[in-house]
């Protein structure tokens, strides 16, 4: 039905066929005046994968374009792309499409009723388009997409949606275009695990879904939304798919649910976001003008009883031609940047909250370094009593000094053992634990980037410290700073390399140097039998008896005292590496300061300021 029949003054009688036709005649000169400036659309469905090309904007809505842009850039986690999508192409041409929805909560059948009803002209005959709408439903259950045009154009197929042109002055004049689906109210377990998408965005996007297509149901954003329920379940399922959904949809949402009409006709206020319809009724009154135009005041009664009147205001609102931009756009904008506005606070204070319920960066660092105080203390008392056990273990007596010379192959393989079973191994696993701990904080595991910070420049720029232990021939050189979870295990693999040959080395050369000079002294003793007579076996025997008591002497204190080194040395370079470990950590702990606003809130403030530019243009427009 056209919406001017809803305007009719309730005192004119439709009895006089006179005033229908001035009122007729009305409509079609105002029809022609509009016309004037109208330029026929096309389809204003765009597929995903178009090229996004920067139309040329009109002067006039170019400020509110590029704020809007700007906007689906700064605040892209809190912004419907869809909707944004349709308000810039409101904004790129003259004269935009409008695009509006009716939606069934039931079949669609009811819904085609009604959007032939309000389309349909009353002075004429039942066109081909309202037969096929309300008779020739889709088997696929396609949605159908009401048009402007001559009934028997042709259009390009889609799987999306059928296409119908529709001859009506009111599509024509108002630049509109209407498509009929339904609503699928089956979303509140996605809604729950989603802040992105709520009841008004599935309503205002409306998902199409090709019948045969594997894909994902592609949006299609309106500018305005008409629900229709059948019966009281359909306004309680409605009730229940909105509850969680506090968001004001202004006039950009009306649901009318079909029921029973009343004996009497009731006032309806027309900001009111329901309405009671009847499509059976206003299907008969329809039928009944059309028989004849004496009927007009049974059509009369008829039309106001289906509820008809407040949908035909309804969907005229805010579609009147201004400039420089119809109000229904602007009222799309301004939803969109209240949508993000809304969405911004709500993580706003949900960052709020988790800051408020969660331990303080204080006490996160406080905690660290009360377990790493218990850490460094077991592993203190893990080495002296794991070293203890393992340099009193028998195997550590079988490199006794008078054993060397058939235990100088074992010095490698006994004193590696040492090194990689009793040599901090459960101090290692429990710095694991520990680096869950601060990792899980926020800690970094190293302090390159710390020690920049508080090293002078000077000491920076020194080449790398090269600490040079003679007594067992260590030489342990930083190149680069290690991630402190790691240090033990470093300290153990320069043990390894850097202690351990030198002492086999040294028990080799030790074994040779004693029979070497046990050799020589049996060597002079037996010359000097031999070239002096006066010398008995007996003075002859005791040069050799020297040379060997000698060389075992010698022998004797020379590996006895690498021994004590090596065991004080790997003493002490396992309380080095737990020290050292243990300052890394307090100096990280320490250093690490909680930032002022994390990411989050950088990109919050970012995205309220596109808000406030996209605000300013559209007040300045």
């Amino acid at each position: 039905m056209p919406p001017w029949v809803a305007y009719v003054p309730r005192s004119t009688s439709l009895l006089n066929g006179r005033a229908i036709e001035r009122l007729s005649l009305s409509f079609s000169c105002r029809n022609v005046t509009i016309a004037n400036f109208y330029l026929r659309h096309a389809s204003t469905h765009i597929s995903p994968t178009a090229i996004n090309v920067r139309p040329n904007i009109p002067p006039r809505n170019e400020e509110v374009y590029n704020a809007l842009s700007q906007l689906n850039i700064a605040a892209a986690p809190y912004v419907n792309i869809s909707r944004l999508q349709l308000a810039l192409r409101g904004l790129a041409v003259q004269y935009a499409v409008v695009r509006i929805a009716i939606l069934s909560l039931n079949r669609q059948r009811n819904a085609r009723r009604l959007a032939r009803l309000l389309l349909a002209d009353p002075l004429g005959d039942e066109g081909q388009w309202e037969k096929k709408l309300e008779h020739e439903e889709d088997e696929c259950g396609r949605a159908v997409l009401l048009r402007y045009g001559d009934e028997f154009d042709s259009h390009t197929p889609s799987p999306l949606y059928k296409i119908l042109s529709v001859p009506s002055q009111f599509l024509r004049s108002y630049n509109l275009e209407i498509l009929v689906s339904t609503l699928n109210t089956n979303i509140s377990s996605v809604r729950a695990t989603s802040t992105t998408e709520g009841s008004k965005d599935a309503i205002l996007v409306p998902k199409l879904q090709a019948p045969t297509a594997r894909g994902m149901p592609v949006p299609y954003p309106v500018h305005k939304a008409l629900v229709l329920g059948d019966g009281l379940e359909s306004a309680v399922t409605y009730g229940k798919f909105t509850a969680n959904d506090t968001i004001d949809t202004g006039a950009m949402l009306k649901v009318a649910i079909n029921l029973p009409p009343t004996s009497l006709e009731v006032g309806v206020d027309e900001a009111e976001t329901y309405s009671l319809v009847n499509v059976d009724t206003g299907t008969k009154a329809l039928a009944k003008f059309r028989e004849s135009i004496a009927n007009s005041e049974y059509f009369e009664r008829g039309w106001f009883r289906s509820g008809l009147p407040p949908l035909s205001k309804w969907l005229v609102h805010n579609l009147q031609p201004s400039e420089p931009i119809k109000p229904v756009i602007k009222d799309l904008i301004a939803s969109i940047v209240d949508d993000v506005d809304i969405g911004i606070s709500e993580a706003d204070a949900l960052q709020q909250s988790e800051a408020a319920s969660s331990i303080t960066h204080e006490q996160t660092s406080e905690s660290i370094l009360k377990h790493l105080e218990n850490w460094a203390e077991k592993s203190h008392t893990e080495l002296r009593d794991q070293l203890d056990d393992a340099f009193a273990t028998r195997n550590w007596r079988k490199l006794a000094w008078w054993k060397l010379f058939w235990r100088v192959d074992d010095v490698g393989m006994i004193t590696e053992e040492i090194i990689e079973r009793r040599w901090l191994v459960d101090a290692e696993k429990n710095s694991v634990y520990l680096a869950g701990r601060m990792n899980q904080a926020g800690f970094p595991e190293t302090t390159e980037d710390i020690s920049k910070m508080v090293t002078p420049a000077s000491e920076q720029t020194q080449p790398p410290s090269i600490v040079d232990k003679p007594k067992t021939g260590i030489l342990t050189q930083v190149n680069e700073i290690i991630p402190w979870p790691s240090q033990i295990a470093t300290g153990r693999a320069i043990l390894l390399k850097d202690t351990i040959p030198p002492l086999q080395a040294l028990a080799q050369r030790l074994i040779l140097n004693s029979l070497s000079n046990t050799a020589l002294s049996s060597a002079l003793s037996a010359l000097l039998y031999v070239s002096v007579p006066t010398f008995s076996p007996f003075e002859a025997g005791a040069v050799a008896a020297l040379g060997l008591v000698y060389s075992l002497r010698r022998m004797q204190k020379l590996w006895e005292r690498a021994r004590e080194t090596w065991q004080s040395e790997v003493r002490e370079e396992g309380r080095r590496t737990l020290k050292q470990t243990e300052d890394m950590v307090r100096l990280i702990v320490r250093s690490t300061k909680k930032p002022v606003e994390d990411e989050g809130v950088r990109e919050r403030k970012v995205a309220r300021e596109a808000v406030l530019r996209v605000r300013d243009a559209l007040r300045r427009m």
